[in-house]
């Protein structure tokens, strides 16, 4: 009877150590696109989302097109990021809210980073410099997309001046929320 349960013990820790040293399948590895090809680059970066171990970085992604595209300041990039961002809709990647917030973030006048209620004492004032500081990162995403990358020079000024707009806005609007008190 001893001699089953030690070979029944043997058999176990044989197995046990056989399951650990076996190896499991070599995942991808993610990286981002280093080409200064604009083309190139978005290539890259759609082959390596493809895999979901990778769409955790897909802000790393974004950064880096951002830069690439840079590099070479086209208006034709601002549709290469419009595809890029359907794509990543379309492979799930991103909800269909999420890509129009991409975009909109680096590519268009319009903020993102405020609400529909933004004169609204009890939604902006009562955390106004968190939307402030939203309001400016936001307005340098659009230097870097639509200046820097797509080369829109009348676009980036249209959102500096609604940015400009927005903070007299915003100030006026908590000015009249705390007469009203």
């Amino acid at each position: 009877m001893i001699n089953r349960v030690v070979k029944a013990l043997l058999l176990a820790a044989t197995c046990a150590v056989t399951a650990c040293q076996s190896n499991p399948p070599p995942r991808f590895s993610c990286s981002v696109p280093t080409s200064n090809d604009v083309s190139e680059a978005f290539s890259h970066a759609k082959s390596d989302l493809r895999h979901e171990e990778c769409q955790f970085q897909f802000d790393d992604y974004v950064d880096t097109l951002l830069v690439t595209a840079a590099s070479d300041p086209k208006e034709r990039n601002k549709k290469r990021f419009s595809e890029f961002f359907a794509w990543s809709r379309d492979q799930d990647i991103l909800s269909q809210a999420q890509a129009q917030d991409y975009y909109r973030r680096y590519f268009t006048p319009d903020f993102v980073a405020l609400n529909d209620k933004y004169n609204n004492c009890s939604t902006t004032c009562r955390n106004k410099n968190k939307v402030l500081v939203r309001m400016r990162d936001e307005l340098k995403d659009k230097d870097r997309g639509l200046l820097r990358a797509a080369g829109d020079r009348g676009s980036y000024s249209q959102a500096d001046k609604e940015y400009n707009e927005l903070l007299t806005l915003i100030e006026a609007t908590c000015l009249a929320c705390r007469r009203a008190r």
